[in-house]
């Protein structure tokens, strides 16, 4: 079955600023977006009001596809794998280069964050920025090091889930520039590095004989000054 439907429900955190070992400012900007077909599925309402995101206006996504290696298979193989990642990423940077933004850049520290968020939704069954043990991006970037000490940085996460078309990344890159939070992420002149997490698998139960069910964990970053990872 193909992907038709639009997105489903998204939820944003606005942004926030906190200090970390007294020198570390810290603006959190967190998009999610579930993906579900056939049947939709809202995602949580945080609570909180949209930040505000400056109104881009989303351009055919065939345009940024263009050159982009497919993605095929589904998910059983590292390659799979690697070919969704390589693919979103290519979506990302193209459609940035549609609006004179300059390309993210892989990092490997934001890298294992995505995957391990992407992986543990799927096993622990939730779908939400924060873990069950209370662990939000802003924490888990700390914990893979990508933060340093004495320097001002960021961090963004957009996830997203779907099965069958809507695991596919244009349609989750299609989801996401129709929604200014998650467009607010992907189009934002201050991150730099990125990392991909893809799953095999849904946060929810159900779907069964359905081979293709993923889901996505995308973490976005900058920083100034040294870090293990770069």
């Amino acid at each position: 079955m193909t992907a038709s439907l639009p997105p489903s429900g998204t939820t944003s955190s606005p942004p926030t600023r906190s200090v970390a070992r007294g020198f570390a400012a810290v603006l959190l900007a967190f998009a999610c977006l579930c993906a579900a077909v056939p049947a939709a599925h809202a995602a949580r309402a945080s609570g909180h009001p949209a930040h505000a995101a400056r109104a881009h206006q989303a351009r055919p996504l065939a345009h940024a596809a263009r050159g982009c290696a497919p993605a095929s298979g589904f998910l059983f193989k590292r390659a799979s794998v690697l070919r969704t990642q390589r693919r979103l990423l290519c979506l990302m940077n193209r459609t940035r280069a549609r609006f004179g933004l300059p390309p993210l850049h892989a990092n490997a520290c934001l890298h294992r964050v995505a995957a391990r968020h992407a992986h543990d939704m799927v096993n622990r069954h939730y779908f939400a920025h924060t873990t069950p043990n209370g662990w939000d991006p802003a924490h888990r970037a700390r914990a893979s090091g990508y933060v340093p000490r004495r320097a001002a940085w960021l961090v963004g996460e957009n996830i997203a889930w779907g099965v069958a078309g809507a695991a596919r990344p244009n349609w989750v890159m299609r989801a996401w520039m129709h929604s200014p939070p998650h467009r607010h992420n992907i189009l934002s002149r201050r991150f730099h590095d990125v990392g991909i997490g893809v799953a095999r698998g849904v946060p929810v139960r159900g779907f069964p004989g359905v081979r293709l069910r993923a889901t996505f964990s995308v973490e976005f970053g900058a920083h100034h000054g040294r870090t293990r990872c770069g």
